[in-house]
């Protein structure tokens, strides 16, 4: 396995939003309304370097936010890595160099965990309707991510994806 500068990155920021999801995010909850800085971090690297994204960091992600909260133990692994995944060949097909289609994806993809988390949550005896679950946990937590997520994706950007000298953003050797 070749060690490269988007492991590395990927590998520091996986850390960095477990540690925020557990020490800053039960903090800054509105209401019932808690950010995931994990699933934020997950489909914005998928967004942000989609040859580079792959399964494996999503998988454990996803263990630590399901071990760490209180759910069913899998459920947010495998949503993860199936929107990662997902958002992931999308944007390797809808590419077309604006900021629309990486924002609109990545807020897709963000509904989309939320959405099919919740629905999990639900069908494994949560003890509430979806209904009430939709209204009142995945609708603000969704609107929460979301706005997480396109604050973060400009940064991502810049960290996350290596370019080669020459292009634009990039250090010139003299």
């Amino acid at each position: 396995m070749e060690v490269t500068r988007e492991t590395v990155a990927g590998i520091i920021g996986g850390a960095v939003a477990v540690l925020l999801q557990i020490a800053l995010a039960p903090s800054i909850a509105l209401a019932a309304a808690v950010p995931n800085f994990i699933v934020v971090f997950c489909v914005v690297r998928a967004v942000a370097c989609p040859d580079h994204a792959g399964l494996l960091l999503p998988f454990i992600l996803g263990l630590v936010f399901d071990l760490v909260g209180g759910g069913p133990v899998g459920a947010m692994a495998l949503v993860l890595v199936l929107v990662t995944f997902l958002a992931s060949r999308v944007y390797l097909v809808l590419n077309n160099d604006t900021l629309f289609m990486p924002a609109a994806i990545l807020l897709a993809s963000t509904m989309l965990v939320e959405v099919l988390y919740g629905i999990i949550v639900v069908a494994c005896g949560a003890g509430v309707s979806f209904g009430e679950a939709f209204l009142y946990r995945v609708l603000p937590c969704m609107l929460y991510d979301c706005v997480i997520g396109l604050l973060f994706y400009p940064i991502a950007i810049r960290v996350l994806v290596s370019r080669p000298l020459g292009q634009p953003g990039t250090p010139q050797l003299r």
